[in-house]
């Protein structure tokens, strides 16, 4: 594997690790600049083993260099089903938060006030999401993230061993009814229609690192499956409580120019509430679609 923290010290750029287990800060790095596939392969890897990397500085980076920057690292993007909330231009390019122009709402405002992992409710869900910072508030409406691989190997090994094996099954349609309280009944149809529920391992093997994580999915529509409703409703809320720890979390304080990139394969992230009232949040953000389904843990064991 790379020693990305060496390939970014002989180019230059500067490392700092916002937390122990999570989240590392890469200064020094122009997004709009052209670059290597050397320097593509280091981000990728540093990407996946601290889940969340932040190039700070990045303004004046527009919405192709930022769709650009997103396509170093792989070419299947998602196209959201609301495509009122994407860039005419950039439909790869959702915009989130309560953004107007001209007097109309043109960002989803809801959409990740929940603990989720991109994408959980497709087949193949999310790999990498990128977003960047164009309007923040004064306070509050941060960005969390809580890294599944540090916390399902901080498990003791008979929680570990207990839950090895087990399946989350992901409902869009109760996502979708969450994040868009607006959606008519017709609408609610055809996401069901179109993204009926998916099956998912709950300890997910990180093809990149050789490593296991906890795989939740979303607090919004994700449910373990077990003969016992109860019992499986009660494991998942104890697994989420412990991936949400303290010393698996990083919480991002947003700044204008921000561009964060996030691995999902073993991670959850969520979006802090803010004033909407008095202030408004415009985020831009692209996913990536993974080219593989989760597979279960110790898969390649």
């Amino acid at each position: 594997m790379i020693d990305w923290r060496e390939e970014l010290a002989q180019r230059g750029l500067g490392v700092s690790d916002l937390t122990p287990k999570i989240a590392s800060r890469i200064d020094g790095l122009d997004l709009a600049e052209p670059w290597d596939d050397g320097l593509t392969a280091a981000l990728r890897t540093a990407c996946a083993e601290r889940v969340v990397l932040l190039f700070r500085g990045q303004q004046a980076l527009p919405p192709a260099g930022f769709l650009a920057f997103a396509r170093r690292f792989g070419d299947r993007f998602d196209l959201h089903s609301q495509r009122h909330y994407c860039l005419d231009d950039h439909h790869e390019i959702f915009v989130v938060g309560n953004a107007e122009e001209s007097g109309k709402r043109v960002g989803a405002s809801r959409v990740g006030l929940n603990w989720h992992t991109d994408h959980y409710h497709l087949p193949e869900p999310g790999l990498f999401t990128f977003l960047h910072a164009l309007v923040v508030p004064p306070e509050a409406g941060e960005t969390r993230y809580a890294n599944g691989l540090a916390a399902y190997e901080a498990l003791p090994t008979d929680k570990r061993a207990a839950i090895d094996g087990l399946d989350v099954r992901h409902s869009r349609a109760t996502l979708f009814k969450a994040l868009f309280p607006e959606a008519n009944e017709e609408a609610l149809a055809a996401e069901r229609a179109k993204m009926p529920d998916v099956v998912h391992p709950l300890v997910r093997h990180h093809p990149e690192l050789g490593r296991d994580g906890l795989y939740l999915g979303g607090e919004w529509g994700s449910e373990i499956v077990a003969s016992d409703p109860n019992e499986a409703s009660r494991l998942y809320a104890d697994l989420l409580n412990h991936l949400i720890a303290p010393e698996f979390v990083y919480e991002h304080h947003w700044q204008p120019g921000d561009v964060l990139m996030s691995d999902n394969r073993c991670s959850m992230h969520r979006a802090t509430e803010w004033d909407e009232s008095a202030h408004q949040r415009r985020l831009h953000r692209i996913i990536l679609i993974d080219d593989a389904p989760p597979v279960a843990g110790r898969a390649a064991a």
